[in-house]
């Protein structure tokens, strides 16, 4: 009995320090392993997540906007238009037609660079419309990436198709931290930017000459307020952004697969277009009822300059 007892003991000592020994020996070629598994399984995913949220209007309200809707306003909503003073932060008239099927178009006023301009040269006046968002870029790899390169793609743009304009004049710029991208002109027409718009020494220069995005191995999301620019074209666009890893350089399509932005310009001639004089009240042109608009003299004797 007392040797077949020392016999199991021994047998139970010999495992345990044959299996001792084999996890010191394998243990190097055993975290290799698992860490090129861990690395094919973090290039498995997307390098990192982009989120767009659209600005809330009625906590963030743009300085100055326009209203667009894709038919023409009725009697009565004439009616309930002009009644509303156009005063303060414009949101009464913002709330009256979005559920009309309003759209708002942000007025992009050249004068928002006012030190010395765009870095490239290009004409900072040309993008006058714009339809701002945030975007949140966020990765959960454990390693790092660095995006360094975010290009505009322009996939379509085509003349607007809005029928009613609801105009709130600019009365300044909106100074506000972000990139700005100018898509001014048609499909064919390259793109401009990023810029910085934040104000100080960085303002109007291109934000990748000097700057990177750096993400994963527990970086913090990058979060961005994006100012796409449009002149006389509505353009549906997206971003390839070029970032590189330990593996080489890539591009990933923001927002992902066959996503799209779109950014409305205001027509040149709508069919109504309705504005608030100072001191006057409402003006309006167009297939409308003027009896509504006591400053439609003033409108038409001194219409906006985007008119042709």
């Amino acid at each position: 009995m007392a040797v077949a007892v020392v016999v199991v003991l021994g047998g139970l000592l010999f495992a345990y320090y044959a299996n001792y020994i084999l996890d010191r020996t394998t243990a190097v070629d055993r975290a290799r392993v698992d860490k090129k598994a861990g690395s094919a399984a973090d290039r498995e995913q997307p390098a990192f997540v982009s989120t767009v949220i659209p600005r809330d209007i009625e906590q963030d309200p743009p300085e100055n906007f326009v209203v667009l809707l894709d038919r023409k306003l009725t009697a009565n909503e004439q009616a309930g238009l002009t009644a509303i003073s156009a005063g303060g932060d414009g949101l009464d008239v913002w709330r009256f037609l979005k559920p009309l099927g309003g759209r708002l178009v942000e007025y992009a006023s050249p004068s928002i660079f006012p030190n010395d301009g765009l870095e490239d040269g290009h004409d900072e006046s040309e993008g006058m419309w714009s339809q701002s968002f945030n975007l949140n870029l966020n990765s959960d790899r454990s390693t790092g990436l660095t995006v360094n390169s975010m290009t505009a793609v322009k996939d379509a743009c085509r003349p607007s198709t809005a029928q009613a304009v609801v105009d709130l004049p600019p009365a300044g710029s909106e100074g506000r931290q972000g990139l700005m991208w100018d898509l001014s002109g048609g499909t064919k027409d390259r793109p401009h930017g990023p810029y910085v718009l934040d104000d100080g020494e960085g303002q109007g220069k291109l934000y990748f000459r000097r700057n990177v995005i750096e993400l994963g191995n527990g970086q913090s999301n990058m979060a961005m307020h994006i100012q796409p620019r449009v002149s006389d074209q509505t353009c549906t666009w997206h971003i390839d952004a070029s970032y590189t890893d330990t593996s080489g350089t890539h591009t990933q399509r923001i927002p992902s697969r066959t996503g799209t932005f779109t950014t409305e310009t205001v027509p040149r001639k709508p069919v109504q277009y309705f504005t608030h004089v100072i001191g006057e009240g409402w003006g309006c042109t167009g297939q409308v009822i003027r009896e509504n608009c006591p400053a439609t003299e003033t409108v038409e004797r001194f219409p906006p300059t985007w008119f042709k």
